[in-house]
């Protein structure tokens, strides 16, 4: 899997393509314009007529997945950089949008309507948190979080391959051991708890 930056847009974002061959090793990062035929393109991002992101990602990997809209919580104010996206299936942002949270709290929705999130930090591209709401859950949710931070990452230029330590949960641990990109995942050394909170039986 690697990338082609198509445009530069604004605020140091691009326009992209993520494609699923050979013609470069995985996570390269090329500048086109790049023909790239018939080749699966995995996912894609531009920007809207509002200066939203936006983050498409080929229905064929995520069949029955419900569209999802972000919001996007950048941390910045510490030693290493993270940012989470935040997963919500209302109707009121087109899916695969990227709000701010400023925006995001000008609006009717609230956080409790979230389906997922994830958490990474930008400069290593290291995810810490996946966690998608439990009736949401087998609807390739995880996936199409993982897929959406990927595009954001080369989206917004930064380092463009995610991947995972050796701390996980036991549902991160599933996931790993069916992702289509397995290298991506070191072994699991560090086992996690669970993400859900506690029952209140």
């Amino acid at each position: 899997m690697w990338h082609v930056r198509d445009a530069k847009l604004s605020l140091g974002r691009w326009r992209c393509r993520t494609i699923g061959d050979h013609r470069f090793t995985d996570s390269s990062v090329v500048d086109g314009p790049i023909d790239t035929g018939d080749s699966f393109v995995y996912a894609y991002s531009d920007v809207d007529t509002s200066g939203h992101s936006i983050l498409r990602i080929n229905p064929a990997l995520l069949p029955d997945t419900p569209p999802i809209w972000f919001v996007a919580l950048p941390e910045r104010n510490q030693p290493s950089p993270a940012i989470s996206l935040v997963a919500f299936i209302t109707k009121d942002h087109a899916p695969g949008t990227v709000i701010s949270d400023p925006e995001f709290f000008s609006m009717a929705v609230h956080t409790s309507q979230q389906v997922g999130a994830i958490r990474w930090w930008i400069d290593s591209g290291i995810v810490d948190q996946i966690f998608v709401a439990e009736q949401w859950r087998r609807q390739h949710l995880g996936r199409a979080l993982i897929a959406s931070a990927q595009c954001y990452q080369v989206h917004n230029g930064w380092t463009p391959r995610l991947a995972s330590n050796g701390r996980r949960t036991a549902l991160g641990q599933h996931y790993a051991e069916t992702a289509l990109f397995p290298d991506r995942f070191a072994p699991l050394d560090d086992p996690a708890p669970p993400m859900d909170p506690p029952s209140k039986e």
